[in-house]
């Protein structure tokens, strides 16, 4: 499955309402997982993301919808990278 890093900033709506992160922790995996979407990690970082995910889903049609279900809570902005894995990239730089 087609590895995603998605990267977040909270929004000022958060922010104002940062006590009701404990329970999106909680939440935001079931969501994502409606969509087929697996959240493998979750890292709350310092500097310019508040957040970093890595999640697995079926195709980037699939990880849209999560992400754009999950943002329309107005809670977080996110910008996601596709990712490969060590194995994907040796085998992609053996066909070239």
């Amino acid at each position: 499955m087609p590895i995603f890093v998605i990267l977040g900033n909270f929004t000022q709506k958060r922010m104002e309402n940062i006590k009701g992160l404990p329970e999106s922790i909680k939440e935001g995996p079931k969501v994502f997982e409606s969509f087929g979407v697996k959240i493998s990690s979750l890292i709350f970082t310092m500097g310019r993301y508040d957040l970093v995910a890595i999640g697995e889903a079926p195709d980037a049609e699939t990880m849209t919808k999560a992400l754009l279900s999950w943002g329309s809570k107005g809670l977080l902005r996110t910008e996601t990278l596709t990712g490969f894995s060590a194995e994907e990239m040796i085998k992609l730089v053996k066909e070239i």
